[in-house]
């Protein structure tokens, strides 16, 4: 339970700075395809999520093999969702967007951690894509300030990486992500093997 908490708070934290620092999830405003806003969505996507996975990190209190996976797996995972958010035209639906995210989601995280289960896989895909989807939906009826200025801008994406990170993080606990990455942690070696290197 301490695990499972630890990693929704850091989720949280991850990505609301993201929002607010970085304007995570992205924009989706543009007409057509545009490779510099991708590329460059997709850097800042890529510092995001490490600052996500750093974050991760030390709540979990991860060994460094599970922890630099995490942060690999973050990275990309923001990165590219951050990147088509601010890179592809928004007629091609938010729906089919945040599916392709939550399925570079999932296939990153099984290529970092080598986890092939198919239901954390589908539950950490779906959570990404359905927490992109309450989002963006779900800040349309919340009583944001509508003026264009940095301060309404950050607002806004503050809560809509609040909701991905709420929806997410505790699908991902119902999916068992943080125990898995806390299964990396090595285990402590027999007390005679510990007496004997004190001793030698």
């Amino acid at each position: 339970m301490r695990w499972n908490a630890a990693w929704i708070v850091a989720t949280t934290i991850g990505l609301v700075v993201g929002g607010v620092m970085f304007h995570f999830p992205g924009s989706f405003d543009e007409l057509s395809w545009q490779l510099p806003a991708l590329v460059v969505g997709t850097i800042i996507g890529f510092v995001s999520g490490l600052f996500v996975g750093m974050v991760q990190w030390a709540a979990l209190q991860l060994h460094r093999r599970a922890g630099l996976r995490l942060l690999l797996w973050m990275a990309t995972g923001v990165a590219l969702t951050h990147g088509l958010h601010d890179g592809a035209p928004w007629s091609i639906g938010n729906l089919a967007i945040s599916v392709t995210c939550g399925v570079a989601m999932a296939v990153t995280y099984a290529a970092c951690f080598e986890d092939r289960r198919p239901i954390p896989l589908l539950l950490i895909g779906l959570g990404w894509a359905g927490g992109l989807l309450v989002a963006h939906y779900g800040i349309r009826i919340l009583p944001l300030p509508e003026e264009e200025t940095p301060v309404a801008w950050a607002t806004a994406h503050a809560a809509e990486a609040l909701i991905v990170a709420l929806v997410w993080g505790v699908i991902t606990v119902i999916a068992g992500v943080p125990a898995r990455l806390r299964a990396d942690l090595p285990a402590l070696p027999p007390r005679a093997v510990v007496a004997e290197e004190a001793t030698a």
